[in-house]
């Protein structure tokens, strides 16, 4: 009778150290799949976020960021710029500096420190209405196009039609604007061939 009951406790205790086993094995398994899946992720987040002054989603990664976020930081970036008048050029050029990139600083600086000095000398205040703005994601870059008009006290004195093109760095996580220049209003980004210059005439 003690011999029966030996052999179901030892059975009884094979059973149990069997499905400890497979327990054990099971949870090793999914803790490897968890890993080599948090290993294909890191470096590859994707946060979406909305910004206070930004009217789209946009989606940002570790290396990239959405076209959506370049036509918004370059539409933010040109108001700052365009639409200026003498009372507001220091403000906004200081918070359009805090975007600069780091190689970029000093040129974009004296950019701006001349184009507000003009525009307080003049007394004259610009507004730029965008008629159509381009995105080349893989570049980096933004082109806009529109009309720029230029007031004088209250007196319209210019409106002329514009383009520029907005080239932008993204590094550690931040958008930083690297230059902002004036281009063709037909071809913002400079997307076409340039023609290239007559031959000169044999003697």
């Amino acid at each position: 009778m003690k011999l029966a009951w030996m052999r179901e406790d030892l059975a009884s205790a094979r059973r149990a150290t069997t499905f400890l086993v497979v327990l054990l094995a099971g949870s090793m398994l999914v803790n490897l799949v968890l890993a080599v899946f948090a290993a294909r992720l890191a470096g590859h987040e994707r946060v979406v976020v909305v910004p206070p002054t930004i009217n789209k989603t946009f989606w940002v990664e570790s290396d990239r960021v959405s076209s959506e976020y370049l036509e918004q930081m370059g539409y933010f970036l040109m108001q700052l710029t365009l639409n200026v008048t003498p009372q507001s050029v220091d403000h906004q050029s200081k918070v359009l500096m805090q975007y600069a990139a780091p190689g970029s600083y000093g040129e974009l600086r004296t950019a701006l420190l001349a184009a507000a000095e003009r525009l307080k000398r003049d007394g004259a205040s610009t507004v730029f209405s965008p008629q159509d703005l381009s995105v080349d994601e893989r570049n980096l870059r933004v082109g806009v196009r529109g009309q720029l008009t230029t007031f004088i006290s209250d007196r319209r004195v210019s409106e002329v039609a514009k383009g520029y093109a907005i080239e932008l760095q993204y590094a550690g996580g931040r958008v930083y604007l690297k230059a902002f220049r004036e281009t063709n209003p037909n071809d913002p980004l400079e997307n076409q061939p340039r023609p290239s210059p007559a031959a000169a005439p044999a003697q």
